[in-house]
């Protein structure tokens, strides 16, 4: 007996093979997105993290070198951080340090979620090109005008600052950008000051 020849050539997958197939490659595919998703996750978070540290770090190395060069702190702070009678400052005004032959005042203050920087300079208006202390009166008793020479953005994403100690000045700083959270700290001894 002659077999019969099948006129149609069967080489293809079946329709549980195409299935099985199919649900495979589904499941590979929500494997690798998901270990996508939970990578990009991962350097989202830690990007901002890093921005948040880059942020607190350039803000304290910048005041703790203009404060340890400082001749005089105007901004009263308490000795303690939970004083009762006197609440650490959020902003501080010192006179510059750096050799300059006018007198000079720098202020560190938070504006919204940022720091800024302003060089303020005090003056009678008796005498506009003689700068003054910030404390001084003149003969009526009248303390000075000021002028903000210049004004900068320090550092972004700060939610509250503290100044507080004497003598030992220590500085807290809480950053923030969206989910992330942090406190940094340091302690500036001013060498200059009066």
């Amino acid at each position: 007996m002659k077999r019969k020849k099948n006129r149609y050539q069967l080489n293809g997958f079946t329709l549980i093979e195409a299935v099985v197939v199919l649900g495979l490659m589904t499941v590979i595919l929500f494997i690798i997105y998901g270990t996508f998703l939970i990578s990009h996750r991962a350097f989202s978070e830690s990007d901002q993290r890093l921005e948040l540290i880059q942020n607190g770090r350039v803000f304290l190395d910048r005041i703790s070198r203009e404060l340890r060069q400082s001749v005089d702190i105007a901004t009263p702070l308490p000795a303690i951080k939970n004083d009762p009678l006197l609440e650490p400052p959020n902003e501080i005004m010192f006179q510059d340090g750096h050799g300059l032959d006018d007198i000079q005042y720098l202020r560190y203050y938070l504006d919204s979620n940022t720091v800024k920087r302003q060089r303020i300079v005090y003056y009678f208006p008796a005498e506009p090109s003689i700068y003054v202390s910030w404390n001084t009166v003149d003969e009526f008793g009248n303390p000075p005008d000021y002028l903000v020479t210049e004004e900068k953005i320090i550092a972004e994403y700060l939610t509250d600052i503290l100044y507080y100690g004497a003598g030992l000045i220590n500085i807290e700083i809480y950053l923030e950008k969206y989910d992330s959270i942090l406190h940094l700290f340091t302690a500036v001894w001013g060498r200059n000051e009066s």
